[in-house]
């Protein structure tokens, strides 16, 4: 899932929509990855334990060069949370839903 978010570079798409974050050591664009990753990961942990969770995870190849564990914390997690609840998803989910079509439809054309 990582490769794929690297490939249709979401965390730019989640910059466009809702800028730079306060939390200088990641951006909302890679929380937001983090967020996806934990999820899929089937773990559901709460916002305080995601940094536990990614602690043996290799967190430069899966989001981004420079970022550890401790980055993704409940207060940097919250602050994109709160972002997107600002910015409305509806339209940011459009926008990643267009972006996965066009790549999608790029792959469909190479092996065409």
């Amino acid at each position: 899932m990582a490769g794929f978010c690297k490939e249709i570079d979401l965390a730019s798409i989640i910059y466009r929509a809702l800028g730079t974050s306060e939390h200088r050591q990641m951006s909302f664009g890679n929380l937001f990855i983090t967020m996806i990753i934990n999820e899929l990961g089937a773990v559901g942990r709460t916002l305080h334990m995601y940094s536990e969770y990614f602690s043996d995870k290799p967190l430069e190849r899966l989001i981004a060069p420079g970022i550890k564990p401790e980055h993704i914390n409940d207060d940097a997690l919250g602050r994109c949370l709160d972002a997107l609840y600002e910015h409305g998803v509806s339209s940011l989910y459009q926008n990643i839903g267009e972006a996965v079509v066009q790549h999608l439809k790029s792959l469909s054309l190479r092996s065409s």
